[in-house]
């Protein structure tokens, strides 16, 4: 499950190449959209990760997870909010940090 999830996880990181420059604001730069959209993406997901695996460690039904088909749906469960919340953050326009007085 482990493997799965960081081989999903590193083809999100290529895919988010074309998807953060799809989706970059205008007035932000295309790498730090990029970087911004791996950084979202990477803390969200390892977030949802452990804390879906702390949720069935705690109830005891890690075995759940021996099922295909429960094992996609919580990698979808994992990666769908991610890259939401990734591509939310990169639509954001750049701020501009005012002078100091």
């Amino acid at each position: 499950m482990i493997g799965l999830a960081i081989a999903l996880w590193a083809l999100m990181l290529l895919a988010g190449i074309p998807l953060s420059r799809r989706f970059a604001h205008p007035e932000s730069k295309k790498f730090a959209a990029y970087l911004l959209f791996v950084m979202i993406f990477s803390a969200v997901s390892a977030f949802l990760f452990y804390a879906l695996f702390w949720v069935l460690e705690t109830v005891g039904r890690t075995d759940v997870l021996a099922n295909p088909l429960v094992a996609a749906a919580a990698m979808v469960a994992v990666f769908a909010p991610a890259l939401l919340a990734a591509i939310w953050q990169v639509r954001k326009p750049p701020r501009r940090v005012r002078p100091p007085r």
